[in-house]
């Protein structure tokens, strides 16, 4: 395991002292958050013994949804489900139930979709919500309910739903009132950190993914910021896009010529744009996949604002190969790829783009993963976990609050009706 990071280029557009004391702060910044006592309670991602509980109860669980579950439901919205969704659309070789998810959405084309594809299934759900005061998990959980009692017995909905919230949340009611599952949302774990937790570790292992090896990927990571305080990862990926942003570039785009890490952008997206979007303050995040989106943003990237910033998540092992076979008969001109295999043809497309884009004024960072695998995406998170709220206090806004995330959510509950006597 070990995931490298390339910052070589960082002093060509910063000075060579003020990135060394960047990077200084950075790691004693990184030393007392894994130290303090978590006194606000948002630090439960900090430690497995904080966030993954139940462990044994939630395998048990998934094993059931394994065998019995044609489909499996996952119910959430941004960090209640994104950490797992990343993993499930990106590890191949799952062998688990269909996996459809529910409540990120208020679409009914997509709504009604989703229910016809569950239709003459054995199907299991998965409601994630930490105070179950959202609108999209709540909604589609009630709608979901109407659905399974047209098919289920009480009984068998009591085996089919289980709940994942805080311990004493509305959500524990229901769980107790109809029997089912309870597992717990920990309280000191916010949403976009609960990677580690039954919100993700239930999903993940529902659907056919090694949880042992994503913990053992977590521990390695939390072992090298503690061990390794100036050299791992989080902090040079929080120092490095924390000295860019204090001289203009404000932007960041995380691209990946692996198409499977389209749903870890979105995870990445939130993390850094809920923990840093703050007080006026905040690199704006915003990812692509390349080679694809080459062909929509490659001009910007090269020519456009010279306020951009580029990391790319680089995968030295595919675990896969397509090789072209000579076809000279044909006439097509490509006849240059004979022999070639799509894993040499599309490393030599990121190290051409990392080049280009470098050579044309953009800061690039690399983060280097040895394959796409449950373990590496345990070091990811808690790496980029660990570097958003280092960077986060570095710009000097409190990592772990969104209340700009509330302050919308007032304003579309209003706009509903909620708190309004009902006739």
């Amino acid at each position: 395991m070990s995931i490298g990071i390339e910052i070589n280029h960082i002093t060509d557009y910063v000075s060579k002292n003020a990135w060394e004391e960047n990077e200084r702060i950075a790691s004693e910044i990184l030393s007392r958050l894994l130290e303090k006592e978590d006194r606000e309670q948002v630090l439960g991602w900090r430690t497995l013994e904080t966030s993954a509980v139940q462990l044994d109860v939630l395998k048990a669980k998934a094993e059931e949804v394994r065998n019995h579950g044609d489909v499996f439901v996952i119910v959430g919205v941004g960090g209640s489900n994104q950490a797992a969704r990343a993993m499930i659309e990106a590890v191949a070789g799952r062998k688990g139930p269909e996996i459809i998810y529910l409540g990120n959405t208020l679409s009914p084309c997509y709504i009604s979709h989703m229910l016809e594809r569950m239709e003459g299934k054995s199907v299991y759900i998965n409601v994630i919500a930490k105070n179950f005061e959202t609108l999209e998990p709540g909604s589609h959980f009630r709608i979901l309910r109407q659905w399974m009692k047209k098919r289920y017995s009480k009984a068998e909905m009591a085996e089919r739903i289980i709940l994942t919230g805080t311990p004493g949340s509305r959500l524990e009611e229901i769980a107790e009132e109809n029997g089912y599952l309870f597992l717990q949302f920990p309280a000191s774990v916010g949403g976009r950190y609960s990677a580690f937790s039954p919100v993700c570790l239930f999903p993940i292992t529902a659907a056919g993914l090694d949880v042992d090896a994503f913990l053992a990927g977590v521990r390695y990571a939390m072992e090298d910021c503690r061990n390794n305080p100036a050299t791992n990862p989080a902090v040079k990926y929080g120092a490095a896009r924390n000295i860019l942003y204090q001289n203009g570039y404000d932007i960041e785009m995380l691209v990946s010529f692996e198409p499977q890490y389209a749903f870890l952008t979105k995870w990445w997206v939130q993390l850094f744009g809920e923990s840093e979007g703050k007080e006026k303050k905040g690199i704006f995040p915003a990812a692509a996949i390349y080679s694809e989106d080459l062909h929509s943003m490659g001009q910007y990237m090269q020519e456009g604002r010279r306020n951009l910033l580029e990391t790319f998540l680089s995968v030295k092992d595919p675990k896969a190969s397509a090789v072209i076979e000579p076809d000279r008969e044909f006439g097509d001109a490509f006849d240059y790829l004979d022999g070639m295999d799509f894993d040499q043809i599309n490393k030599a497309a990121e190290k051409a783009t990392w080049e280009a884009h470098g050579d044309g004024g953009v800061p690039c960072i690399r983060l280097i993963v040895n394959e796409i695998s449950e373990e590496s995406f345990g070091e990811l998170f808690y790496y980029f976990m660990a570097a958003c709220a280092v960077s986060g206090t570095l710009m000097g806004v409190n990592p772990f609050d969104q209340e700009g995330v509330e302050e919308y959510k007032r304003s579309m509950f209003a706009a509903l009706g909620k708190g309004k006597q009902q006739g």
